[in-house]
């Protein structure tokens, strides 16, 4: 008999990086470079949908990265 452990998805990781720090605004460098999730605009676009407020910035970074924050 096989054990099965559930990995969180991306979008798993990404809210709960977030909620952890809430208030803060995270690079989206940091989810792309950091967490090795290189979609991440598609993941934050998926859990806006599902109803989170998820902010994205006005500015951008040196590098071109939105960064973004939780309500």
């Amino acid at each position: 008999m096989e054990t099965y452990i559930e990995k969180p998805t991306q979008e798993q990781k990404i809210l709960k990086y977030l909620k952890a720090n809430k208030g803060k605004w995270i690079s989206g460098r940091y989810f792309n470079n950091v967490m090795r999730i290189s979609q991440f605009h598609a993941r934050i676009w998926g859990l806006q949908k599902k109803g989170h407020e998820i902010i994205p910035s006005d500015f951008k970074d040196k590098f071109g990265f939105k960064s973004y924050m939780i309500k």
